[in-house]
């Protein structure tokens, strides 16, 4: 066949991440994360979170995005489908009847019938590199299918476990402004009696309203991020609320660490795979175009009847046939079929440029998750000691104050520093968890070529030429 051959392109994959070279210490404490492609299939079920699953369940269902995607394999269905029609002979039936006469004379009536078929022999693989591209961009359409899951699934977790924080943050915040409010009855009642000014009882005041403040903002927050998980669903606004307004937590993942993370998963990202298969598709093309370089041979045939009355019209007196071979050679076009093949050409290069690019961009995420995951576990382990020691300070101040060893704004500020110290932990862990989630994203986890396997009803009349299977391979081509 005329045109270049497809040759999968090498990824330069690092041996190790750098994020794991830094010499940071780990606690013997810390439990690798399962990393293996069973695992990264269903990574949502380490969390152990029957919500957080039945969610990602509701979004692979009813999302609009992968809704649209499955579409998308349709419509690439279809064109596969009309590519590999130019391959077979293409024949159609003709019938008519018509009138006519001289003035002189009278009208007479005439019947046709007849038959035509024509076959281009695809003597220079012009048709079959057509069929080749088609087939590899409806691989991509279903690696971009599996693309869509694992975004989806990545955005509910990360909306889910956000949602999850703001609940802890609003416990956090409440519980903190019962214990201000005790302070403000307290100090209220110690200047009606004279131990402290007025002064006191203000500023106690302030800080009840001031944390006050806090809740509308975070219920807002948590109102928000909820619509965000309903629409990642493709649900109504409101249809969760019953369901997620019981507080939960955040899962203590940062016990674990990622473990060694194999540069060789990265071949299961469905963008990479994806590119891959555009890049055969354009390579193919390559093919398709230079084609018209040549010239075209067809077989074309026809039968055909002419009668005054219907019921003879297959008569053979009334019948004429022909066949045979026909060659048609587009010599000169002004340079059509050169600028076409260089248009491919460049289209393919591209189309190595966006390879490329997908992987280095694979690459970058898995280094970003990894360093951010693992500088995030250790601030959660500073933040532990900075929220008990802020709890202890608070406990001694409130102590001494009440003893008039200390002015209130030194009770006043450990307030602050407690609420402020535990609202930062939930961040942080929230943070931690969303990290981990950016990894298995960005390792491609969230499916398996089970999720993305077309209708095989659908395909009876689909043959995938040079490209093997029917689901994108993980792996690529």
């Amino acid at each position: 066949m005329v045109g270049p051959d497809f040759e999968p392109p090498k990824a330069d994959m690092p041996n190790e991440w750098s994020a794991g070279r830094d010499g940071t210490e780990i606690s013997d404490s810390a439990e690798p994360l399962e990393m293996s492609p069973e695992a990264l299939a269903k990574w949502w079920e380490i969390f152990d979170d029957p919500t957080l699953t039945s969610l990602i369940s509701r979004a692979f269902e009813g999302n609009l995005s992968i809704r649209a995607a499955t579409e998308r394999i349709a419509q690439a269905r279809a064109t596969l489908g009309i590519s590999q029609s130019g391959f077979f002979p293409a024949a159609n039936l003709n019938a008519g009847m018509s009138e006519g006469g001289h003035p002189i004379d009278v009208t007479h009536t005439s019947y046709s019938m007849g038959a035509t078929a024509s076959w281009e022999i695809d003597v220079f693989g012009g048709v079959r590199r057509g069929i080749e591209a088609s087939a590899a961009e409806y691989k991509a359409a279903m690696a971009n299918k599996a693309a869509a899951r694992i975004s989806v699934a990545a955005e509910v977790a990360q909306n889910y476990f956000t949602y999850r924080c703001i609940q802890q943050e609003i416990l956090i915040t409440k519980s903190n402004l019962e214990t201000q409010r005790g302070t403000y009855r307290a100090t209220l009642a110690r200047q009606k009696s004279g131990f402290v000014s007025k002064l006191d009882a203000v500023r106690a005041a302030a800080q009840v309203e001031s944390t006050s403040a806090q809740l509308p903002a975070l219920e807002s927050q948590l109102e928000l991020t909820r619509h965000a998980i309903e629409y990642l669903c493709g649900l109504n606004t409101g249809a969760l609320k019953k369901e997620l307004e019981p507080a939960g937590t955040i899962p203590a993942l940062e016990k674990f660490i990622p473990s060694a993370v194999p540069a060789k998963l990265l071949e299961r990202r469905p963008d990479i795979i994806s590119a891959e298969y555009m890049l055969h598709s354009a390579t193919a093309r390559i093919g398709n175009a230079r084609a018209d370089y040549y010239p075209k041979f067809t077989i074309t045939g026809n039968i055909s009847y002419e009668a005054p009355k219907i019921g003879s019209i297959v008569q053979n007196q009334y019948g004429t046939w022909s066949v045979g071979p026909s060659a048609t050679w587009n010599i000169f076009q002004a340079g059509r079929t050169v600028y076409n093949v260089k248009l491919q050409e460049a289209l393919t290069r591209e189309a190595g440029v966006d390879w490329e690019d997908a992987v280095l961009t694979a690459v970058k995420e898995v280094e970003d998750a990894l360093v951010s995951a693992k500088k995030e576990r250790e601030r959660i382990e500073y933040l532990n000691r900075i929220v008990d020691n802020y709890r202890k300070a608070f406990e001694l101040s409130r102590e001494l104050y009440t003893q008039g060893e200390i002015e209130f704004i030194d009770l006043l500020d450990a307030q602050r520093s407690m609420l402020s110290s535990e609202q930062n932990r939930v961040q942080s862990r929230r943070d931690f968890v969303n990290y981990i989630v950016a990894l298995y994203k960005s390792l491609g986890g969230g499916w398996t070529e089970e999720d993305v396997k077309d209708d095989p009803e659908k395909l009876e009349w689909i043959f995938f030429d040079s490209l093997g299977d029917n689901p994108p391979q993980e792996g690529g081509a």
